[in-house]
């Protein structure tokens, strides 16, 4: 997914547009319909998660917590980083960029005046 910057006309938000290929606009969407990594999202609306933190926070297994995270992060709607910790043990640390999500099909937002981080999908 192509990411970019753009202004809205006034009385809009400035969000960040990314534009889809086909292929990528399935992936994402195939992530979202997966109850599990639509809990996941959620769960990263408390701030950056560790795989462990979320299956504690969702309540579903680890492997499945995994499973969405590499699904996930290949989708503008979640960041991958790493957590340093002093006792040398590191881990994959999880966030959510954006509040909200919108969908377009043309060049028009649907979604104006909002105080939110939002990710505009164009397709």
């Amino acid at each position: 997914m192509t990411r970019s910057t753009a202004s809205e006309p006034a009385g809009s938000i400035d969000a960040p547009v990314v534009s889809a290929t086909p292929r990528e606009a399935a992936r994402l969407f195939d992530a979202l319909d997966s109850e599990a990594c639509r809990t996941v999202v959620r769960a990263l609306e408390d701030g950056p998660m560790t795989a462990k933190e979320l299956q504690q926070t969702g309540d579903i297994p680890l492997s499945t917590v995994y499973r969405c995270v590499n699904e996930l992060v290949d989708t503008p709607l979640v960041e991958e980083t790493t957590r340093v910790s002093e006792g040398g043990h590191h881990a994959s640390e999880y966030s959510r960029p954006v509040e909200a999500l919108v969908v377009a099909l043309d060049d028009e937002s649907a979604f104006r005046g909002s105080e939110e981080s939002v990710l505009r999908l164009t397709l």
